[in-house]
């Protein structure tokens, strides 16, 4: 989505007497390509404002990936065609003054409308990614946050979007290179005597091509096998998306003969056209990409350059040289980097948008994008006094420095952390037990944007999504104890890690854990929430704890709990059926506990709200009724761990907090003063140390109870 507006190489002109441009005709301009950059703008636009009506249409940013690989890649190989050299500072000063001026101004606007619309809760987050974007590695923080198990349902940046600028612009750091490479090859093959010229072009040629084949392919290999290991990592990594950009290439260095004949073939412009349309209803939010399947849309982009141009009589080039196209393809930088940030800010003023509210989007960023390219774009891009100049131009890359400056400077005005005490008139818990009469209100503690990881969490105690490796982790009185206990479960078993660590402390008790992020312990064959299908690292890992536990830990007592609406292979959507798998299959391990004579208590699953409830905080207020749930709604009648004691026979007892957690009709983000939770289901670790005393009354006589059978 680049605003690169080289021309076509010399196979791709267009030679159509009938074509009046004089532009195409004289430099091979190829208004079909803009048209094709519209196309792409157009499906990610309508996608981001309304994903259901076309849930491929993220796939127009590989549309342009290939788009950007073609020109660049041919403007790159002309320039060695004709000087028989490469001017490094001159390539990225062009691309600098083209692309970075731009997108500072956007970054800078978005982050003083992120300020006043935004809750104060995510302007941290956002001025991370404002710095990350502006210094184009955005993507890499996307990553990042996609496997780091507490962000991935963290609400939309403003400047999300910039990780495919990111991937372009490293894109554009790196590609010169090659070509430079092979010049190199060439210049050492063929040597510098008279009449080698010809040969040393031909061997670089060959060598761009073969180092550009080489890399697409390993690039695709990595993507293929990056998105089944880690899809969410590999939606945004650059390594999985080089190829897109250098299939673009490999079009552009094609023989000249080979891309004239077809260029005739108009057919073919309508077939890539035909991939990219099927795309958008082939592909969907839960399909694994961008991977094998990422062909599609990339494939379809290829196929409309290679066969959309004027030279195919019968191809679709009257189409997208249409001059609605060519004015949205002119724009389609500009409206790439504006269309994101008000759809977001929009949602944060009025709401999601609806179909009058879209329309209105659309024509404001269009707006936006038009203005920015005549002020901003063309005239910084067409300046005589950066484009005479290669260092000039180089030094564009200074606007950077603006969003940066702004985002770091919020970042550090920020306070320092709490440093995690709670103190007088913040009793947690103790106010549903009934223990603080007339409590006055008082500023929320954890600070909603200063919250902090439990320790366990912190320490690297949970396993990743798609580890089937257990990690055990020791708290408490190693060195002498009364007990040996283990917790097992998921993320939402770690929400009585705090607890029970000062349980353990109090009674000398060693606390192993065996935790494991969207894992509960269970014998079921759950449904990957990421893959959308099987789950086979959680069954290992379940396996391999259950082995670990009866062979070698054999610990005196297991503690178990998890979430209550992980969905099942059987049951993918929450529903009693899939509660009623899931506490079978926690049956099935707890009893072969059982059989090994190891006790087990089982810990009634927590709370799952609707929505952020530290950013509904922020929002609205610690009392604001927007913000609790109908205690129906955030706890189902009928968990997995009951069901798990019921098949049992009651043998396993289960021990309920829910009373101290929630009152008798409702659940709320804040109780004693305290922040309950940290995102929608997970407990703060200050909330979840308030119930301490209240789960060692019940435990401690639970646990001589199972321990005396």
């Amino acid at each position: 989505m680049s605003s690169t507006s080289e021309t076509a190489s010399p196979s791709h002109q267009v030679v159509n007497k009938s074509w009046k441009d004089t532009r195409a005709r004289e430099s091979g301009f190829r208004p079909d390509i803009q048209g094709l950059r519209a196309i792409a703008v157009s499906l990610v636009v309508v996608y981001h404002l309304y994903p259901s009506a076309l849930p491929g249409g993220f796939a127009g940013v590989d549309v342009f990936f290939v788009i950007s690989g073609y020109l660049i890649t041919g403007h790159l190989w002309r320039g060695c065609q004709k000087n028989g050299r490469l001017s490094l500072a001159d390539f990225w000063g062009r691309r600098a003054r083209r692309l970075v001026p731009a997108a500072a101004v956007v970054l800078a606007a978005t982050w003083a409308a992120s300020y006043l619309l935004l809750p104060s809760s995510q302007l941290a987050g956002v001025a991370q990614q404002i710095r990350a974007s502006a210094l184009y590695v955005q993507n890499w923080q996307l990553a990042g946050d996609a496997v780091n198990y507490l962000k991935q349902g963290s609400a939309p940046s403003p400047v999300q979007h910039f990780w495919s600028l990111s991937v372009e612009e490293q894109f554009y750091l790196v590609w010169p290179l090659l070509f430079l490479a092979a010049l190199l090859i060439a210049r050492a093959r063929a040597g510098r005597a008279a009449g080698a010229a010809a040969a040393r072009t031909a061997l670089a040629h060959r060598a761009a091509f073969t180092l550009t084949a080489v890399l697409v392919i390993a690039s695709l290999a990595y993507s293929v096998y990056d998105t089944a290991v880690n899809p969410a990592q590999a939606y945004f990594v650059t390594t999985t998306r080089m190829w897109e950009l250098g299939a673009g290439g490999l079009l552009a260095l094609l023989p000249a003969r080979l891309t004239e004949r077809v260029a005739r073939l108009g057919w073919l412009g309508w077939a890539g056209l035909a991939m990219i349309a099927a795309s958008q209803f082939i592909l969907n939010g839960s399909t694994p990409f961008p991977g094998w399947i990422a062909l599609l849309p990339a494939g379809g982009a290829l196929a409309l350059i290679a066969g959309g141009s004027a030279q195919g009589r019968y191809g679709p080039w009257r189409l997208t040289s249409a001059r609605p196209m060519r004015f949205l393809g002119d724009i389609s930088y500009s409206l790439y980097l504006w269309h994101w940030p008000v759809i977001v800010c929009w949602t944060a003023w009025r709401g999601s948008p609806g179909v009058v509210a879209g329309i209105i989007i659309i024509v404001v960023s269009i707006a936006l994008a038009w203005l920015t390219k005549v002020t901003v774009e063309d005239r910084i891009r067409l300046a005589p006094f950066f484009a005479r100049h290669k260092w000039r131009s180089v030094s564009t890359v200074l606007a950077a420095v603006v969003p940066v400056a702004l985002a770091t400077g919020f970042l550090v005005s920020q306070p320092g952390p709490w440093d995690g005490k709670l103190g007088p008139g913040y009793p947690g818990a103790a106010a549903l037990a009934g223990a603080s009469p007339g409590l006055a209100a008082k500023p929320v503690l954890p600070p909603p944007d200063d919250l902090s990881l439990p320790g366990y969490w912190a320490q690297g105690c949970l396993d990743g999504q798609h580890v089937a490796t257990p990690k055990t982790c020791t708290f408490g009185d190693t060195k002498n104890p009364t007990l040996k206990v283990v917790l097992v479960g998921d993320s939402m078993a770690g929400n009585w890690w705090a607890p029970l660590d000062k349980i353990a402390t109090q009674e000398h008790w060693e606390l192993i854990t065996e935790l494991h992020a969207t894992c509960p312990w269970t014998a079921t064959q759950l449904y990957d929430p990421v893959n959308k299908g099987a789950y086979p690292t959680c069954y290992q890992w379940g396996v391999t704890v259950l082995h670990d536990l009866t062979a070698t830990i054999r610990p005196d007592l297991v503690i178990a709990s998890g979430l209550a609406t992980q969905p099942t292979l059987a049951y993918p959507r929450n529903s009693s059926q899939s509660r009623a798998d899931l506490g079978a299959g926690m049956a099935t391990y707890w009893g072969a506990l059982q059989k090994q004579g190891i006790p087990v208590i089982g810990i009634r699953e927590t709370p799952v709200m609707s929505k952020d409830e530290p950013a509904c905080v922020t929002q609205y207020g610690a009392a604001a009724s927007s913000c609790t749930e109908p205690r129906s709604a955030a706890l189902p009648a009928d968990p997995p761990t009951s069901y798990a004691s019921r098949d049992l026979g009651g043998t396993v007892p289960v021990i309920n907090m829910n009373a101290l957690i929630c009152a008798p009709a409702t659940c709320s983000p804040v109780v004693g003063n305290v922040l309950v939770y940290m995102d929608s289901h997970h407990l703060t670790a200050s909330f979840s140390a308030t119930l301490s005393p209240y789960l060692k009354d019940k435990l401690l006589p639970v646990v001589s109870q199972v321990r005396a059978r």
